[in-house]
């Protein structure tokens, strides 16, 4: 009920299940019709996340989210879930370090727009990367900057190398994943990190593939930023998601609005003090507050999830490793992705078949200047039945397409 203390209302919004049920059964949200192995495309989310961000939607609708009452639980949720979010990856203290924003994507863009380097700059990056990294990218190649894309071949010496050789040609900026996404491999991201900061280097480190299935830590990695999302490996709501600065002089905001400037009615031209300069506008708080949510329920599982992922991943391996297919991913890392190619060919139909007849999810991985493959992407919430299932689907549809 709504109490009143002088003539403002301070009814407190819904808080989290702060005592969630953390088994499979109580955080799968699928309805078991067929089994759906694209997590690095998106997680589903956990149905304890979904009901605290509905909770606290329906509360915000009901109090007027620009009133009294509503604008200050607004900020207060937002300002929560950046010192969750920094605890998250590894900086307890970390919260004016934290620029909330909509997905991986939005802060890619947000961070590459804002380089503060020079014109015409080299700036490194990966082939692994995401569109939502090279994209950006590009675009600033096509304004002047030089790009190159270093290939990651399975040989993190090699790699190395290739970005030794940039910081020699005079690299000024380095985007890697810590994860990537086609291939599910670990990259050397806190050694390349290392030799781009002794060349005076900015790094961005992309971990919407790693926060959720692999530990995240900024100070380990020695990046300039980090950058995640909900939506994947968490199994956070749909667009939330944020990033880390260590040294906000190093990006300049880009993209303005009233969360970005300090003293707004006065005219002010200052950025705020610390990262949410570079947040614009109005955002859908209860998504972020089943963000909460769900880094809690990581926080609960612990290492669960981890030993789980890597004892699947050797069963699948196993699995695949009995068909016609080849392996592109590097079998001993400890993501929940692998990436498989069918030596018959006709990845794109075998990944159509395995929906309509097998009514399972995988994903086509069709990139230019390489083969197309298929990634499975699974989580600590499959188990070894569905591992099987998968591999014996995938015998039936390869015999089809040969035959």
């Amino acid at each position: 009920m709504t109490t009143v203390r002088g003539s403002l209302p301070t009814e407190d919004p819904p808080g989290l299940d702060e005592r969630p049920d953390t088994s499979p059964a109580a955080l799968q949200a699928l309805r078991g019709d067929s089994i759906y192995f694209n997590v690095a495309g998106s997680g589903p989310t956990f149905p304890v996340a979904q009901r605290a961000a509905e909770r606290f939607r329906a509360w915000l609708n009901e109090v007027g989210m620009f009133g009294h009452v509503g604008y200050a639980a607004y900020n207060a949720a937002l300002d929560a879930t950046r010192l969750d979010l920094a605890a998250a990856l590894g900086d307890p203290t970390g919260a004016p370090r934290i620029s909330l924003a909509q997905s991986a994507t939005d802060g890619l863009n947000t961070l590459v727009a804002g380089l503060a380097i020079p014109e015409r700059s080299l700036i490194l990056t990966t082939a692994e990367e995401h569109g939502s990294a090279l994209y950006p990218l590009r675009r600033r190649a096509e304004l002047g900057d030089r790009l190159r894309e270093i290939k990651w071949e399975r040989n993190a010496d090699q790699f190395l190398e290739e970005v030794r050789r940039g910081t020699r040609d005079g690299v000024r900026a380095l985007l890697i994943s810590l994860v990537s996404c086609k291939t599910g491999d670990v990259l050397p991201v806190r050694e390349a990190c290392r030799l781009a900061r002794d060349a005076g280097a900015i790094s961005i480190v992309d971990a919407a593939q790693a926060l959720g299935q692999v530990p995240v830590d900024v100070t380990e990695l020695g990046a300039d930023a980090v950058v995640t999302l909900g939506h994947k490996w968490l199994h956070g709501p749909l667009a939330t998601g944020g990033f880390w600065v260590r040294d906000l002089t190093l990006f300049t905001p880009t993209r303005l609005g009233w969360r970005s400037r300090l003293e707004l009615p006065t005219g002010s031209k200052d950025y705020n003090p610390n990262a949410t300069r570079f947040e614009t506008g109005t955002v859908d708080a209860g998504a972020f507050v089943g963000l909460r949510q769900t880094l809690l329920v990581h926080r609960l599982l612990g290492s669960w999830v981890g030993e789980r992922v890597r004892t699947l991943r050797a069963r699948l391996i196993d699995r695949m490793r009995e068909l016609p297919f080849a392996i592109r991913s590097t079998p001993d890392m400890p993501t929940g992705i692998v990436v498989v190619e069918p030596r018959s060919g006709g990845v794109s139909d075998l990944v159509t078949r395995m929906w309509d007849e097998e009514r399972m999810v995988v994903k086509l991985i069709d990139e230019p200047g390489i083969h197309q493959a298929i990634r499975i992407s699974f989580w600590a919430l499959h188990d070894e039945e569905q591992i099987d299932r998968l591999a014996a689907a995938f015998a039936r549809q390869v015999a089809v397409g040969v035959g």
